[in-house]
């Protein structure tokens, strides 16, 4: 046990106090502890406590349970703040067995916070935090992976990989959002068990890569999901690019330019839409590339045409929404406009306007200063 201090919001208070009057133990615990200790504001709060969902319920009378996993809602309708809107109280519990690398086929309850602690990901998400006395639980050196930017599983890792294989991508998203590093044993165990990615649901994966995509360092999360081998289960047509030469207009292969095009698109802090369409721009030149004599270089002809095809079939199969696909899609196909500046047109400009559509031009703009 140590001491430390935070400022709690007095809605999370009133519920931690509400449940310690009912005579329950009260702890903020995950990512809102991880959170406060980095200095960041947390974007959900999560409570655990050895009360019974039913015993949780008859405190509050705005509240909802409407799972198996013993979690419990706590509606703020008086609240601004979206992270306040809804607090999550979770009975400590315990996991059997885990047959579909994703849920346990059964949850019991337990009684003790350590039990609850034990089942968690990594050691920076096993920290339980009292409101009350202010003390830290921190039973695997969270507090100290923390101040070292480490990546840590609890206990073994290969065991909590196999329980639920989608912590192996969020591994990747948490390294890549906070500018972390992954231990080796983790590392490891990650690339021994990548596979089992196969059996997460698409939109699963997707909201983790959407998390990898809007970070500040996507290029170096897409960079360590193809060392860790989790890439080819997301989005396998991307390592094609890997060696693939271009011509003598660029400094990389194909598929370090479209890291380094959706880095660009991160660091302008724009939108998911354009740094999807970044990352899969040139996503096509692999099959497409042909040897010129004539210019004794490179061709990538019909990249673009291919690439929206190809772009348009990745993204429907992770099951992003259509207006995203239909525009990312579009954004792709017309990426090369105007490869040759000597040809633009008054009536040339006109037609791509009017292609594309007023919304969306200086969306591909950007495209093109990513690029």
């Amino acid at each position: 046990m140590v001491k430390s201090i935070f400022s709690i919001p007095k809605e999370v208070m009133f519920v931690s106090e509400t449940i310690r009057t009912g005579g329950f133990e009260s702890y903020l615990v995950g990512g809102c502890v991880r959170d406060l200790l980095r200095g960041a504001k947390p974007k959900d709060w999560d409570i655990t406590t050895n009360a019974k969902p039913e015993e949780i319920l008859a405190l509050f009378p705005h509240a909802f349970y409407e799972n198996s996993f013993g979690t419990v809602g706590i509606v703020n309708d008086e609240t601004e703040d979206p992270t306040l809107k809804t607090i999550e109280i979770t009975t400590y519990r315990e996991e059997g067995q885990y047959t579909n690398n994703r849920h346990p086929n059964q949850v019991s309850f337990s009684t003790k916070l350590e039990d609850d602690l034990k089942r968690r990901d990594f050691t920076m998400n096993a920290i339980a935090f009292d409101p009350k006395t202010e003390e830290l639980v921190d039973l695997y050196q969270g507090v100290h992976d923390l101040e070292s930017g480490t990546i840590r599983a609890v206990g073994e890792a290969e065991e909590r990989f196999k329980e639920d294989a989608l912590r192996m991508l969020r591994a990747i998203r948490l390294a890549s959002e906070l500018s972390f590093t992954i231990e080796p044993i983790t590392e490891k165990a990650i690339q021994n068990n990548a596979h089992l990615l196969e059996n997460i649901s698409k939109e699963r994966i997707r909201d983790e890569f959407v998390r990898v995509l809007l970070s500040k360092e996507p290029m170096d999360g897409v960079r360590l999901a193809l060392k860790l081998g989790l890439l080819r289960h997301i989005a396998h047509d991307l390592e094609r690019g890997i060696g693939v030469d271009q011509n003598q207009a660029h400094k990389f292969d194909v598929f370090e330019h479209n890291i380094r095009t959706l880095q660009h698109a991160a660091d302008k802090e724009w939108d998911l839409d354009l740094r999807l369409s970044s990352l899969f721009h040139d996503v096509s030149k692999p099959e497409t590339r042909r040897w010129s004599k004539e210019k004794n270089d490179w061709t990538f002809y019909g990249h673009d045409v291919v690439g929206a095809k190809l772009t348009k079939k990745i993204l429907t199969e992770l099951k992003f929404p259509k207006k995203t696909i239909e525009k990312v899609t579009k954004l792709v196909r017309w990426h090369m406009f105007f490869s040759d500046p000597e040809q633009i047109t008054l009536s040339a400009v006109r037609r791509l306007i009017a292609t594309v559509g007023k919304e969306d031009i200086w969306e591909l703009m950007n495209l093109r200063i990513c690029d």
